[in-house]
């Protein structure tokens, strides 16, 4: 093989790596990208949870006074009593 040849497919060889190299490269970044968006709508989903679980919180404790102040004796239309934790049991509140 000449000299002209091998140089040429040094060359040629250095030039694959290196559009190789640059390919790898832009796939890391874009890749990092996608993981920082991800990862900051994980981290809003997150909050929002949260802030539904101390409404629901609020709902249930809400609705549990709603039900204990009726003149129902605890009682509520299908016999079940009314507890602190909800509403459950068949017998009264003592």
């Amino acid at each position: 093989m000449d000299s002209g040849l091998a140089t040429v497919l040094a060359a040629s060889v250095t030039g694959a790596f290196a559009l190789l190299a640059v390919l790898v490269n832009q796939s890391r970044k874009e890749n990092k990208n996608d993981h920082a968006y991800v990862s900051g709508l994980l981290s809003m989903l997150y909050k929002s949870s949260s802030r539904i679980e101390n409404k629901v919180d609020r709902v249930d404790e809400r609705l549990t006074n709603h039900l204990e102040s009726h003149p129902s004796g605890g009682m509520l239309d299908n016999g079940r009593t009314v507890h602190q934790n909800g509403v459950e049991g068949d017998s009264e509140i003592s």
